[in-house]
C-alpha cells in the first residue's frame, strides 16, 4: 500500500466522466485535491490550464506530477492545513478529486465552510456517499446527510468498483457533486442545528425524545417542541427532514 494509504484510480472512461462533471457549475479556478499519480489531472490540466492548483501531500509524488504537467501549480500540503482563501485565490473555485478515505468528511465539510466554493465534485467510499445523498426514512439517513445538506444540494453522480483503482481496495466508491447553498444565515443558529442533530443521532434505535433526552436535553422540552411541530413523539431521527431539525434546534437549544 503507498504512503498515506492512497488508491489511484486508473479507469480513463471514469476519470472522464468525473472531469466532466465541472461542466454544470461556473467557476473561475479549479483545485483538484490529491491528484496522485496524475489520473484525473490528465483530464482537467488540458481544459483548465493555468487556472487550475493541485493540493498533494506526498512528496515523492510531486516530481511525477511536474513532468506530466509543466506549469501545473502544486501545493506541498496536507489539504487540511491549507489556507483555503490564499491557497484558491479570489473568486469562484471548483474542488474536486479522489478523496483519501481516512479524512473524506473533514475534508468535505471544510470545503462546504469555504465562502468562495462555485461547485466540488468528490469520491468517497461508497458507504459515506450513500450517506451523504440519503432521504428522510433511509437507513443510513443522519447526522452527515443532514450537516451536509444545511451547506449544500448533494447529487449521486455514479458508483465506482474497487477494480478501477491500483492497488484495489476493500470497497468500492462513489463520487457526489455539491452545489452549495446556504440554508442558515446565521453561524450561531447552525451550529445549535449541528449539536441537535449530533445529539439526536447519537441512540438512532431510540424515538428522537428519548435520544435527546439521553444526551443531556430536556426531555419535556424536547417532547413539547416534537408534538408542536406536528410530529409524534414516536418517531425517530431518521424520519425528520431537515427543515424540521432546523425549527426543533431553535425550539429547544435557542435562547439558552
Amino acid at each position: 500500500m503507498p504512503k498515506y494509504s492512497q488508491v489511484f484510480l486508473n479507469d480513463k472512461g471514469i476519470c472522464a466522466r468525473i472531469a466532466g462533471a465541472l461542466s454544470v457549475g461556473i467557476f473561475d479556478r479549479v483545485v483538484e485535491i490529491g491528484p496522485g499519480g496524475g489520473a484525473l489531472t490528465s483530464f482537467l490540466f488540458p481544459k483548465y490550464g493555468p487556472l487550475m492548483k493541485a493540493v498533494e501531500i506526498d512528496t515523492a509524488l510531486l516530481p511525477g506530477l511536474a513532468a506530466k504537467f509543466p506549469g501545473l501549480e502544486i501545493v506541498n500540503s496536507d489539504f487540511l492545513e491549507v489556507d483555503l482563501a490564499a491557497a484558491a485565490g479570489p473568486g469562484r473555485i471548483a474542488f474536486i478529486g479522489n478523496l483519501p478515505y481516512e479524512c473524506a468528511t473533514p475534508i468535505l465539510d471544510k470545503v462546504l465552510a469555504f465562502p468562495g466554493l462555485a461547485l466540488a465534485v468528490f469520491m468517497f467510499q461508497k458507504e459515506v456517499a450513500h450517506k451523504i445523498v440519503a432521504v428522510p426514512g433511509a437507513s443510513d439517513y443522519g447526522f452527515l446527510t443532514l450537516v451536509t445538506g444545511a451547506r449544500a444540494h448533494a447529487e449521486l453522480l455514479m458508483d465506482v468498483k474497487a477494480g478501477s483503482f491500483r492497488p484495489v481496495p476493500a470497497v468500492d466508491s462513489s463520487v457526489v457533486i455539491f452545489r452549495p447553498r446556504a440554508y442558515f444565515s446565521d453561524g450561531a443558529a447552525e451550529e445549535r442545528f449541528r449539536e441537535l442533530v449530533r445529539k439526536a443521532f447519537m441512540h438512532r434505535r431510540k424515538t428522537l425524545v428519548n435520544s435527546l433526552g439521553l444526551c443531556g436535553v430536556d426531555k419535556a422540552r424536547a417532547a413539547a417542541a416534537v408534538a408542536a411541530a406536528g410530529f409524534k413523539l414516536t418517531a425517530r431521527a431518521q424520519e425528520l427532514p431537515l427543515a424540521a431539525f432546523a425549527s426543533l434546534s431553535e425550539a429547544i437549544l435557542g435562547g439558552r
